[in-house]
């Protein structure tokens, strides 16, 4: 069985590293008081850039400039804000922030559940963290301030936060605090969807363990792939793409249909009791029930390779501003076999390859720059090692660069 994965992570786009900084500015207010919020965290999207607002609300940020980037605002007790920041607004920003609604028990039908870490806290962690060897070293320091909702009915469980998760990632050398905006896991399709703001701060004491294992989470990542995308460096890269579509699995889907047929005859006529259905009738026997079983264990569709792609068959064209649009009407298939890929993907996933499956929603198209952003990240959709390892366990800022000199 195949999990897509979906991540609606909030991207920003940036100009070209050469623009000089400047410095951001602005105020940040309760929406309702008018009052300035004190302490509240001013940081630009999964970038290790941040700063505080003052006891006047004011804040200052230094930051390269600067076109389409989000910045986003944080605080206890209120709901994370962002602005979009552009060329002509950053001296001038002003943000409003909503309090959260503390009674959220009562708005609806559906209560969290009283236990919810013990019960979910080792399944989010592993959706949420990961499971890599980074993310066995990574650590969420409040789990107290999550909060879990599953419906039996439609077998979903959400997760919120009221406030930002600290995360600890000792591998990697950062502390990340993530405003997660929702989680949602839908067991009955098989998908996981998270979104929210992120910000980095390095460890005090970067050492040259932590160097290393940056680099190789790096080589490993959706934003080196999408990097390469951008320079058009696939092949310097290692990375093979090709044309990948779908197949339906009519064997399974014969099957399907044969069990669906007999277990609603079992259901009316033998009021559910199998051992009766077998006893009292000899035309369907228990061996056969059983191979439509193993059947159904099979994929429900089967790839079928088809030719390899260059970077120019998924760009659409270039938007300016160091920003490119990408779109391919069938699934992409990738496959580096100069990666090094951690075991932990093939233990814990039962995966029979290395490979990744990326599939852009129908009459859709993502945008992408320089940085490795991709957005919007909700239409785009991931299967096999991409949808393993994208998990903040694993996550660098958009701002990490390599340092060549530390090989």
């Amino acid at each position: 069985m195949k999990i897509i994965i979906s991540f609606l992570l909030y991207i920003i786009f940036t100009f070209s590293p050469s623009f000089a900084q400047s410095v951001i500015k602005g105020v940040v207010l309760d929406r309702e008081t008018k009052q300035p919020i004190h302490g509240a965290t001013v940081y630009i999207n999964n970038s290790s850039s941040a700063t505080s607002t003052a006891k006047d609300g004011s804040f200052q940020l230094h930051q390269k400039i600067i076109q389409n980037q989000e910045l986003v605002i944080s605080n206890i007790g209120y709901e994370a804000a962002f602005e979009t920041i552009t060329t002509n607004n950053y001296e001038k920003v002003k943000i409003y922030l909503t309090r959260k609604i503390t009674t959220l028990e009562e708005v609806s039908v559906i209560p969290f559940e009283k236990d919810g870490w013990a019960k979910w806290g080792k399944y989010f962690t592993e959706s949420f963290i990961g499971t890599s060897k980074f993310a066995q070293k990574t650590k969420i320091l409040n789990p107290d301030i999550l909060r879990f909702r599953y419906n039996k009915s439609s077998k979903i469980l959400t997760v919120i936060a009221n406030e930002p998760i600290q995360i600890d990632n000792k591998e990697l050398g950062y502390m990340i605090s993530y405003d997660l905006i929702s989680f949602r896991s839908n067991f009955s399709e098989n998908t996981i969807q998270f979104e929210g703001f992120s910000y980095f701060k390095d460890y005090k004491r970067i050492t040259k363990s932590i160097l290393k294992q940056r680099r190789v989470a790096y080589q490993l990542s959706m934003m080196r792939f999408i990097r390469s995308l951008y320079e058009h460096k696939w092949q310097e890269d290692g990375y093979v793409v090709r044309e990948l579509t779908k197949k339906e699995n009519l064997e399974r889907k014969d099957a399907q249909e044969k069990l669906k047929t007999i277990t609603s005859l079992v259901n009316t006529k033998y009021e559910g009791k199998w051992n009766s259905f077998y006893i009292l009738q000899s035309e369907i026997i228990k061996d056969s029930v059983t191979k439509y079983q193993n059947i159904m264990r099979q994929p429900e569709f089967y790839d079928v390779l088809g030719k390899q792609l260059t970077e120019s068959d998924l760009e659409k064209g270039s938007l300016g501003n160091q920003l490119k649009e990408i779109h391919h009407q069938n699934y992409i298939h990738i496959l580096n076999r100069n990666q090094k890929i951690d075991l932990d993907y093939f233990n814990s996933n039962n995966a029979y390859d290395e490979s990744s499956r990326l599939k852009i929603d129908d009459d859709s198209s993502i945008v992408i720059n320089y940085q490795g952003n991709y957005t919007p990240a909700i239409q785009w959709s991931m299967e096999g090692f991409f949808a393993w390892y994208s998990k903040v366990g694993n996550m660098l800022p958009l701002d990490y660069t390599v340092q060549e000199n530390n090989k």
